[in-house]
């Protein structure tokens, strides 16, 4: 059985089809052909019962010819005439042997049989031979009428055996039918939840269709995908670091340099210097939280954030120190309604909240809301502002690498900030989505929580 199954799909179908289907065909055939056959027996049998009537009625107008021929011959007495009678009643006789012949084991035949034994010259017993022919008729008739309830009796019982046949056949099509799609569906099923996985980043789990041949050669494909997909991944974190790292340095450098010549320990700067040497320092500051987030977008696609746990205070006080700066020069408040009670994995929720929360302070007009509550096993974490909102048009944008919406493109933001959330989200295997407001912006995620 596993072996079969294990055959192309084709193969499948084919064998199912030989199965369900060829026996309700041969059934259809074979009832077909007896229809035909019965048909033609019946159109035959009453062709015969027409014969019948026929010998019938001329035997009865022979037995009445001789008898007036043998009364006729009572006042001639001529023996020509007694030797075409004899002739007659011959013949007569063949006629009737036939008529038993055809109609053997029937009643009517029964009730003839003395007819056999008539004396040829006895007038008186022809004179009864005629009335008991008148007699028969009724019974002659129901003769020929039982032949052809018969056969109609045989086409009902045709017509039974093929209901039984397809009442049998029908649901073994059905149950054979429904199990092939039922395995399909399964393996189509096997084929969606594999593609789902890879398209969340999950590449460490091998990729193993099980079914038909076809399905299998999927697998094979899709698993060298996934590890093509894991290898690109692990080649952009390398370079992501690399670059980053290389980029510190010089940076570092850069930025002392800078602060340096800006501090005039080294002497006087004209008022134009100062301005380019701020222009300087400013644009260092920029390239160093690119990098940042560079760093932060790379550890947020690392599935080892979720090894560590911590509770949500922990997490409320570490980033309230970490946007201290941001919250006094933004003059927004921010209000934590933390209502879950259990442990969550520290960094990729620390990136997710650092990044909201950061970005909500810089639109917000007064107020940003951080709500975390518990619902079942499901952890809901929802971060609103009161500013100018997101566009509906752009709402499909807002998580992809780079890009800034017209409220943020005059800010100093590298436009990774959502990007690295959806990194994390996926890492916690979750969900994201903007919700529309009339007013500000409110991103809700949901996400497993770790037990």
């Amino acid at each position: 059985m596993k072996q079969f199954f294990s055959q192309s799909l084709q193969k499948q179908a084919l064998v199912a089809m030989l199965v369900g289907v060829l026996p309700i065909v041969f059934l259809t055939l074979w009832y077909a052909q007896s229809i035909s056959y019965h048909q033609q027996e019946t159109l035959l049998i009453y062709d015969e019962n027409q014969q019948l009537i026929l010998d019938y009625n001329y035997i009865k107008s022979d037995v009445s010819g001789i008898e007036k021929a043998l009364k006729n011959n009572q006042l001639l007495e001529s023996d020509q005439l007694q030797e075409s009678i004899d002739q007659k009643w011959q013949n007569t006789q063949k006629r009737i042997e036939i008529l038993k012949i055809k109609l053997q084991s029937s009643d009517f035949v029964a009730k003839w049989q003395q007819t056999i034994k008539i004396d040829v010259e006895s007038v008186d017993e022809f004179a009864n031979l005629v009335a008991q022919l008148k007699q028969f008729d009724d019974l002659f008739d129901r003769t020929l009428d039982n032949r052809l309830a018969k056969k109609n009796a045989q086409f009902k019982d045709l017509q039974t055996e093929f209901l039984i046949g397809l009442i049998i056949l029908l649901p073994v099509l059905v149950i054979i039918s429904s199990f092939l799609i039922f395995r399909i569906c399964r393996q189509l099923d096997q084929v969606e939840t594999v593609v789902s996985e890879v398209g969340r980043g999950q590449l460490d789990t091998p990729v193993q269709l099980s079914g038909s041949h076809e399905l299998k050669q999927l697998g094979r494909r899709l698993d060298w995908l996934r590890l093509e997909l894991k290898r690109v991944q692990q080649q952009k974190e390398t370079f992501l670091r690399h670059v980053t790292h290389e980029l510190k340095t010089p940076l570092a450098s850069i930025n002392e340099g800078s602060s340096l010549l800006n501090s005039r320990l080294l002497g006087d700067v004209t008022e134009k210097q100062s301005r380019i040497l701020t222009i300087v320092q400013q644009s260092v500051e920029k390239l160093a939280r690119m990098i940042d987030d560079l760093l932060n977008y790379s550890a947020a696609s690392h599935p080892d954030g979720l090894q560590q746990l911590t509770q949500l205070s922990t997490l409320e006080e570490e980033i309230n120190r970490h946007l201290s700066d941001t919250i006094e020069r933004s003059n927004v408040s921010l209000y934590w309604h933390i209502t879950a009670n259990c442990k969550v994995p520290y960094l990729p929720c620390k990136l997710i909240l650092t990044q909201l929360v950061s970005n909500a302070l810089i639109h917000a007009s007064s107020t940003v809301n951080v709500y975390i509550k518990q619902n079942n096993n499901t952890i809901e974490l929802n971060v609103t502002d009161d500013g100018a909102g997101i566009q509906h048009d752009e709402a499909h944008l807002l998580f992809q690498p780079f890009y800034q919406s017209e409220h943020s493109q005059n800010n100093q933001g590298s436009g990774l900030g959502l990007a690295i959330v959806s990194e994390c989200v996926k890492q916690l295997k979750g969900d994201v989505k903007w919700l529309e407001n009339t007013a500000g912006a409110s991103i809700l995620i949901t996400f497993p929580r770790q037990l």
